[in-house]
């Protein structure tokens, strides 16, 4: 096995080890147990628990930017015979498919918020968990800057502040999803920060956006 191919599985396997027992459980035995291979293939691929943990971040933070702008950046729209998009609209339908996201695979936001956790709690460590947000509030500035485009509207407040607090709401709803596993609640409350979000924008010159209400509809969980 190529020294990458290597690193990348035994990277997957810390994720899955992390997401079921937590930071502390992820020895290197535990790692190459879940891996499939020897302790002498990991220390070839890296020197130390340390370094496979520092990767670990670095991976699960990637793919959490790529899973987050999966979700919240706006899909194509068709033709405008109405207009543009209201941006609630845009908001609602981007939160929603995040929640879907989510779903879909839980134990990596379970393993992201136990490396969150490890990087407050260790020495030396808090330099990743700055890194681990920026990376998410770049997705956030990603992603509302493409929503306001769709619905030809404007942020009437900095963008940064806006992701920021859009950041805070996923956080919020990843979270309490993790704790409750109640899939309804989560899109009930991704409508609610749709709508708050929406209300820190206003509509560009002469764009009639469609008039976009949130307005319940049922869960799809």
């Amino acid at each position: 096995m190529a020294v990458e191919e290597r690193r990348r599985a035994l990277v997957d396997a810390a994720v899955r080890v992390i997401a079921r027992d937590g930071v502390a459980g992820a020895t290197t035995r535990a790692v190459v147990a879940e891996a499939g291979m020897s302790l002498a293939s990991l220390h070839y691929a890296f020197p130390s628990r340390e370094h496979l943990l520092e990767a670990v971040i670095a991976e699960v933070t990637a793919q959490e930017r790529r899973t987050a702008e999966a979700g919240l950046l706006p899909v194509a729209v068709g033709p405008e015979v109405d207009g543009p998009p209201a941006l609630v609209e845009v908001l609602r339908d981007g939160l929603d498919r995040y929640v879907d996201l989510l779903v879909a695979d839980p134990a990596r936001e379970q393993a992201l918020l136990e490396l969150a956790l490890y990087a407050m709690r260790t020495p030396g460590q808090r330099a990743a968990l700055v890194a681990q947000y920026d990376v998410y509030l770049e997705s956030a500035r990603a992603s509302l800057s493409a929503a306001a485009l769709a619905a030809r509207s404007r942020w009437t407040v900095p963008l940064d502040e806006a992701a920021r607090a859009l950041v805070m709401a996923t956080d919020g709803i990843t979270t309490t999803w993790l704790a409750d596993r109640d899939t309804a609640a989560a899109r009930t409350t991704a409508r609610f920060a749709a709508g708050a979000l929406a209300a820190l924008a206003e509509p560009v010159g002469g764009s009639t956006a469609r008039t976009g209400v949130v307005q319940a509809r049922p869960g799809r969980g």
